[in-house]
Formats: structure tokens, sequence, C-alpha cells
């Protein structure tokens, strides 16, 4: 009987051969996984230069468009000189791999290093230039274009399919959660309240919370990375990550998040200006953001364990909603 696989963790010999012949790096001095997490992450060395590979999920990201639409980005911000790891292409040109594992096709990519190291974003100088980093990418992306589709980052992402991920894990708590589908209607109802075409749209990274996503040398010069969540929404959304991971790792410091915050926006600001609007829109967007990575969370405790994501974790959701301002 043949047992269906939701998420497999393929050979690590076999895919260092496979990455070696189809790239010609028949050099490799180090082959290291490094993150199971929307993706497995390998860190490849090699005599001459680092890499990583990307394995992206079958569930995740089940169209090749989802991919060549990242990849078709990535190349577009270089030719932009907004410093990114760049996806290479194999022997025979092809940027993006096709594995056959046993849960379907999954997609590879190989990219260059990010030279440099994650520096925490817990000071005013530091945020400042993330500020102008983020809207150097949003202002030379205004004008992107893309043959290939991938999911926007709308209401219905956001949202409705984050309620649908949520729910099942909710079941003991049924009151619990009529009161954050009620909740997150009032989020929609705040933001429509705009309405959405007055908001800035465009190009969004997806997930800058600037520590896993932006590598820096000692000079402070530095290289985006993982644009995994990448696609088109609002840029207020995009920026809301920030201010999340600020707010989750400071609670306890209103004032420091401020003064991060600040920093942030006037970096931003002395790039590309934000609407009032778009500025009034962030908190809305605080709490869509914590909501849709609660359903990401939940939604995926089939692949990481549930230990991490149990009734603690929910009561801790709801509470930082209750307390939410918007």
């Amino acid at each position: 009987m043949y047992f269906p696989v939701s998420y497999s963790t393929l050979s690590h010999k076999a895919l260092r051969e496979f990455i070696g012949m189809t790239y010609g790096l028949n050099d490799i001095t180090e082959f290291r996984y490094l993150l199971r997490g929307m993706n497995d992450t390998y860190l490849i060395k090699t005599s001459k230069d680092n890499y990583v590979f990307r394995v992206y999920r079958a569930d995740r990201r089940s169209e090749y468009s989802e991919v060549a639409f990242e990849i078709e980005l990535l190349t577009y911000l270089d030719g932009k000189e907004i410093p990114v790891s760049l996806p290479i292409a194999d022997q025979s040109g092809n940027f993006i791999q096709t594995l056959n594992a046993p849960e379907g096709n999954r997609f590879g990519v190989l990219f260059s290093f990010a030279e440099g190291t994650e520096r925490s974003i817990d000071d005013e100088e530091i945020s400042h230039l993330f500020g102008k980093a983020v809207a150097d990418i949003h202002m030379k992306t205004d004008g992107f274009q893309s043959e290939f589709t991938r999911q926007p980052l709308d209401l219905e992402y956001l949202i409705h399919q984050s309620l649908v991920s949520i729910e099942p894990y909710m079941t003991h708590r049924s009151v619990d959660f009529e009161w954050l589908r009620t909740f997150a209607k009032q989020l929609e109802e705040r933001l429509l309240e705009f309405p959405l075409e007055e908001l800035d749209w465009g190009i969004c990274h997806g997930d800058l919370h600037g520590n896993t996503n932006i590598s820096f040398k000692e000079d402070m010069s530095y290289t985006h990375y993982d644009f995994d969540l990448c696609g088109f929404g609002w840029r207020a959304y995009d920026i809301a990550e920030f201010r999340l991971a600020r707010e989750v790792r400071l609670r306890h410091d209103p004032d420091k998040l401020e003064q991060l915050w600040n920093a942030f926006i006037e970096g931003y600001e002395s790039v590309r200006k934000l609407s009032e609007k778009d500025l009034q829109a962030v908190p809305i967007f605080v709490g869509i953001r914590q909501l849709w990575l609660m359903g990401l969370c939940l939604g995926d405790s089939h692949i990481h364990g549930s230990i991490d994501f149990d009734d603690d974790f929910i009561t801790e959701k709801l509470d930082f909603f209750k307390n939410l301002q918007v």
C-alpha cells in the first residue's frame, strides 16, 4: 500500500550529487541543510564561492509560474541596482529545477550567497538604513510587470484564507474563534473605509521583519534575500511587518518601539514618500499580518509539529488582537 506524503526531506547525498552535476560544481567542500520552513534551504561551499540552494514546498509553490515570478523579480531588481541574492542558471541555462519528490513536483533554485551577517534591527541608525533599503525596493519596482502569475497579497489571501487555516485548530474554542472571525471582519471593514484604491499597491517583499532577509557587511552595505513571500500587495502591509516585529520584541518598551518606527519611516521617506492614508493603514495591517502569521503557524503544524502551537499559542495571539488599537 502506498502511503501519501505531506512533506519529504530529500536525500542529502542525492541532492548534492544532482547540484554538482547540474550546475557544474565539481569542487563542493561543504553541503549543509540549513533550514526547514517555508522551503528547504541548503548552504553550498566550493573552493571559490558560496551558494544557497532552495527547494520550494509542493504545497506552498505548486506552480512553476509562482517560482518564475520570483526569479523574474530578482533579475529585475538586479537591473535596477538593488543588491539581492540572485538566481543562478544551470549549465543548460535553466534557473528552475523540477524535482520529482514523493509529495509531487518540487522546484529548486540555486542562489548567490548574501555575504555578511544578520544584524538586529535594534537601534535608530540601522532602522533608518533599513527603511531606506525598503523604500528603494518599492520605488524601483513601480514599473515591474510579469507574464508569470503569483498569489496577490490581497484580503482573500491575508484574511479569508487565514481564517480557513485557523478554524480546524480552534474547534474546541468555538466562542473564541467566533470572536476572532468578528475581529477579522472588523479589520477588513476598517481597511475598506479608505477606500483600497487610494492605498499604494505594488511589489512587496512580503516578509520585511528585518532579521532573516537582509545580510549586512562590516561597512553596513547589505544584500536582500528570501523573496519567497513576494507579490503584488499594499505597501502599507509590507512595512507593517517591520512594525509588528518590533512590537513583538519591544512590547515592554513602547518608547523604544516608537523610536525605531520613526527612524524607519524617516529613512523610508528620505527615498520615497508615503501618503497619510498609507501611514494610517499600517496599524490595521499589523493586525492583518498577525492574523496571517497565526494561520501560517497553525496550518503548518502538521509539518513542524504542534507542540509550539497549542492553546497557549492561540491565547497569546488572541491577547495580542484584544490589545491592538486600530
